[in-house]
């Protein structure tokens, strides 16, 4: 059953507005969050070279956030309401002065250190880039209710313009420079190369609340994924197709970008699972071309019209470019990934889109869903930051709730803080929300978050106008326990 869709109700421009406030300073409460291009890091120093540090939100401090350069009781925390956590250590309390001080690295008194890596410039960014607005959303808000346990988050971040090798030295640098944890990490290239050498498990610092675009992010003990992985979406668009009567499958891919490559074979051999069914057409694109006509001869001539399932896994602007040279559509359904869920992407798409569907593993704002409690909230806070950022953005939805998911973690664990006790926290928590459901990890469980539901985007008189709910409900990734 299908519903009247939602329309845009802000400016034409308004992603573009938004991007412009983060490029040059976002002011929340006392603090300020400055973004500053990676050329000004100095190559090889600290990230600290390219100015002072910040906090982002924290009254009485300067705010920065730069750019390029499983044992024990189950605890249930419910959107911003305070979990019970581990017994504190006697003498503390969760008030400041009473907290301890310096339980651990990154911790004082009065702040909590904290540091992400994001993507405000290159291809990511337009797609990623208003993530930072979801975690301002909940800083801001903690800190003006005076911080957990009288400590208020202090928050750092780096544009590495989605740049593996960036990515990884600014991780290596905020471990360097004794940051507490990592919450979120939109940038998954540079956190993936982190956990791939090893910092992220050799240093023992938490990153909490990640976007799950690359699977690493699920192999390791030291990070908390909210987000449904690429591989696990993929599956799941391709078990819906299946379900629906498609037999041809074919798929354009991200073939320089990691999530392009882990996303598309997880969609063939899963396709290869199922009886009767094959991947007619399986093309590999480098993003950021004038033109995809050799590889969309290449695409059109294998599925020679007759592909009932056509999946992009590509980043806005690349998806855009291979739309324009007219390739074949699925005769059933045409289906893009979490990247594509955009109104950016949908209002410049235009025609072309209409009838696509695009798929995200939250309840976004949009339609009936906008009535649930938590995503009330949540678009009431975003909006707050930022007024004309695109809510339905997934990777600012799941921003906010990897921040919102850190921040409930840190309220189980109270005034002793250390980076031992909030992963024991994590694996032993439950986190119900309207924006995804009941989220669980344990020390063996990183897959959270399983499964993605199906949004159309609509046209009317060759414009977009709006996002139309398909009704699939979550499907789940069927390879997952």
């Amino acid at each position: 059953m299908s519903e009247t869709p939602r329309t845009p109700d802000r400016p034409g421009l308004g992603w573009a507005l938004s991007r412009a406030v983060l490029a040059v300073m976002v002011v929340a409460g006392a603090g300020t969050l400055a973004i500053i291009p990676p050329k000004t890091v100095a190559e090889g120093g600290p990230s600290a070279a390219a100015g002072p540090e910040i906090a982002a939100d924290v009254p009485g401090a300067g705010g920065e956030v730069s750019a390029p350069t499983d044992a024990g009781s189950q605890e249930t925390a419910r959107g911003p309401e305070r979990a019970s956590g581990p017994k504190r250590r006697s003498g503390l309390a969760c008030a400041r002065g009473r907290n301890g001080g310096p339980t651990d690295t990154g911790v004082t008194a009065d702040r909590i250190r904290l540091a992400s890596t994001v993507v405000q410039s290159g291809p990511g960014s337009s797609f990623l880039g208003s993530s930072p607005i979801g975690m301002q959303a909940v800083v801001r808000k903690v800190n003006r209710a005076g911080g957990i346990c009288g400590r208020l988050l202090d928050l750092t971040l780096r544009d590495d313009a989605w740049d593996a090798g960036l990515g990884r030295k600014f991780i290596r640098n905020f471990i360097d420079e004794g940051y507490f944890a990592l919450p979120v990490v939109p940038s998954s290239e540079g956190l993936t190369a982190a956990i791939e050498n090893r910092d992220i498990g050799e240093a023992g610092i938490p990153v909490v609340g990640t976007d799950g675009m690359l699977i690493q992010q699920y192999k390791t003990p030291w990070v908390w994924p909210v987000a449904t992985a690429t591989v696990s979406a993929m599956r799941v668009m391709a078990r819906y197709g299946y379900q629906e009567s498609a037999r041809a499958f074919g798929i354009v891919y991200d073939q320089q970008y990691r999530f392009g490559r882990e996303g598309a074979e997880a969609f063939k051999a899963y396709v290869q699972s199922l009886p009767g069914s094959t991947t007619k057409a399986y093309v590999g694109i480098r993003p950021g071309q004038a033109s995809y006509s050799s590889e969309i001869r290449r695409f059109n001539e294998a599925c020679g019209g007759k592909c009932d399932f056509v999946a992009m896994l590509l980043e806005p602007q690349t998806a855009l470019t291979w739309l324009a040279g007219r390739p074949q559509m699925g005769t059933l359904f045409t289906s893009g990934a979490q990247t594509l869920f955009n109104e950016e992407f949908a209002a410049n798409c235009g025609e072309v889109c209409g009838g696509m569907l695009v798929w995200t593993g939250y309840n976004p704002a949009i339609g009936f869903h906008a009535t649930r409690p938590d995503v009330a909230t949540y678009r009431s806070d975003v909006l707050s930051v930022s007024p004309t950022v695109d809510e339905t953005n997934q990777f600012l939805e799941g921003a906010y709730l990897g921040m919102s998911v850190f921040v409930e973690a840190l309220r189980a664990v109270g005034p002793n803080l250390t980076r031992a006790r909030l992963r024991d926290a994590l694996n032993s928590m439950a986190y119900e929300s309207d924006l995804a459901g009941a989220l669980r990890w344990t020390s063996a469980k990183r897959f959270a978050n399983r499964g993605a539901q199906a949004f159309e985007i609509v046209v009317a008189q060759g414009a977009f106008a709006g996002f139309r709910d398909r009704r699939t409900g979550f499907v789940q990734d069927p390879t997952l326990p």
